[in-house]
């Protein structure tokens, strides 16, 4: 996964490239920098050469497309935690005893996620891929 920015690119990889622009152009992820052109299913279609756009109803019903839409959703949710932080952590600055008490369980809270993080790390270096 080195070569990826991150792990929803790495997931698009997986897809075929009709699905990868379908799914960048609904949520609007831009590309290489560059935002998606089409407006509307019916030139998004036409982009990626899909006759009906229903074909792209019936891939939102797949699990594929379900994991996807899980890891874009994770990565808005740390994004979202940040400006929470950053929100809590003022308002702690003035003085705020509720968002003090926020702001300490957002600590340990992240704390927490490190540490799972590096555990997680830790078995993958540790698998050696060796079955029982």
């Amino acid at each position: 996964m080195s070569r990826y920015r991150n792990e929803l690119e790495f997931e698009l990889s997986k897809v075929n490239v009709k699905k990868r622009k379908y799914f960048r152009w609904k949520f609007n992820i831009p590309f290489g920098g560059r935002e998606m052109q089409q407006k509307t299913i019916e030139e998004i279609c036409k982009y990626t050469m899909v006759k009906n756009p229903q074909y792209f109803d019936d891939w939102e019903k797949t699990d594929e497309y379900k994991h996807l839409v899980n890891i874009y959703l994770n990565s808005k949710a740390a994004n979202d935690l940040l400006d929470i932080y950053n929100s809590v952590s003022e308002k702690a600055k003035q003085g705020d005893t509720k968002a003090i008490d926020t702001l300490l369980k957002l600590q340990k809270e992240i704390q927490a996620n490190i540490k799972q993080a590096k555990r997680k790390e830790k078995d993958i270096a540790d698998d050696d891929g060796l079955e029982l």
